[in-house]
């Protein structure tokens, strides 16, 4: 049931944001057709599992007021039958382009990832990203000091590569706080040439911590864990954006709920640099 009463309802859940310069924003909910719960259990409202959007658009200036529409999807490539359906855990890469988890678009079902342009409301265009072999979940794109648009593939080992292309490389970064997290958040550009991502854990509830990278040294650190939500037992950051010297997480709680944070940087740095 939905806080409605409706049977086999959608519930609100991972959030994707894009801020734009002049603070026009996009902000994609993802929305589901089950309920998870704190003991990792689940239930399905109505077969298949499936995953749908709505595109919210207006100004970071002012979140109340925004135009709200469903997200068409034109794959352009065929679909396969899966236990999961449409696309899932939408990452911005620019305010029309995107890559995202859809099981329906490999033929043996397993979640991967596919990049593809977001226009007039429609997901389109799709290509798959690699590797696509085996399953694969929350890449998190960032632009390197050469402007190649890349991903972090993996934290412990530290690997990363083209969007697209399946070139892995492992870097010399061996940091014990980081063995179990995963990726969460896009990076943004931050002092200079570093990149700053939130990344999470999962144990008997959803742990973060911000990771600073700096994709030109192949160094990185990392702060202090840390939760958002005194009571949640899932908190699964997505985006992370800046603007007017705030920032930006667009974040899906307990899988039922959509949230946009907003932060400020005082004490950010410091928050970092005492820990590691």
């Amino acid at each position: 049931m939905d806080r409605f009463g409706s049977a086999a309802a959608f519930v609100d859940m991972n959030p994707s944001m894009y801020i734009e310069a002049d603070g026009g924003v996009i902000i994609l909910v993802r929305r589901v057709n089950y309920r998870k719960f704190a003991d990792r259990q689940f239930t399905l409202g109505s077969y298949p599992s499936e995953s749908k959007y709505v595109v919210a658009t207006g100004s970071i200036g002012d979140l109340r007021r925004l135009t709200v529409a469903p997200l068409k999807v034109d794959y352009g490539i065929p679909t396969y039958s899966t236990y999961w359906r449409g696309p899932e855990d939408i990452r911005f890469i620019s305010a029309t382009h995107v890559i995202a988890t859809i099981p329906e678009c490999n033929p043996t079902g397993a979640p991967a990832i596919f990049q593809g342009n977001l226009s007039d409301n429609t997901l389109k265009y799709v290509e798959p990203c690699f590797p696509n072999d085996g399953a694969e979940k929350n890449w998190m794109p960032y632009r390197d000091f050469l402007h190649s648009q890349r991903v972090i593939y993996s934290l412990s080992p530290f690997r990363v590569k083209h969007v697209k292309t399946g070139d892995l490389e492992t870097l010399p970064i061996v940091l014990a706080e980081l063995e179990g997290y995963h990726g969460s958040t896009n990076g943004i550009k931050y002092m200079g040439e570093f990149q700053l991502f939130l990344v999470h854990v999962n144990r008997e509830r959803t742990y973060h911590r911000w990771l600073l990278f700096h994709p030109g040294k192949k160094t990185a650190k990392v702060s202090k864990e840390f939760v958002f939500f005194q009571h949640s037992y899932i908190e699964f950051p997505v985006s992370l954006c800046e603007h007017g010297e705030r920032l930006y997480v667009s974040m899906g709680v307990n899988d039922e709920a959509a949230f946009v944070l907003e932060l400020d940087y005082d004490g950010l740095m410091q928050h970092i640099d005492h820990h590691k």
